[in-house]
């Protein structure tokens, strides 16, 4: 008999060579604007900074691990080196302080990134 034939009759599945998976990556939003995570400045600056939007999910608060690379809940946004800080989305579309504001976090970011 053959041995493929032998461990399938069995009901033996063959050991695979794990496929590492791609790293989810966390982008923080304001509660009230988690239905705009659509905006194609989300994507325009996921894009700069080397992130596949597909890579990311959007939630309110982060899970312990969680690697956050973007905090864009305005006012509840806690200050870190590792991240981008914006206003919310919102602020983004509407005001040119808050976009010029993400801008430079971008380019302090991409610098130590070294993107």
């Amino acid at each position: 008999m053959e041995k493929n034939a032998y461990l399938d009759a069995m009901g033996i599945t063959r050991w695979k060579k794990a496929v590492p998976q791609n790293e989810v990556l966390t982008v923080l939003v304001n509660p009230l604007r988690i239905k705009e995570v659509d905006s194609p400045i989300i994507s325009k600056v996921l894009a700069l900074i080397g992130v596949d939007i597909a890579h990311c999910r959007f939630a309110v608060r982060a899970e312990p691990n969680a690697n956050v690379i973007w905090d864009m809940r305005g006012k509840q946004a806690v200050a870190a080196d590792d991240r981008l800080i914006s206003a919310p989305i919102n602020e983004l579309e509407a005001n040119i302080e808050a976009k010029r504001a993400l801008w430079g976090n971008m380019q302090a970011y991409m610098a130590k990134k070294g993107i």
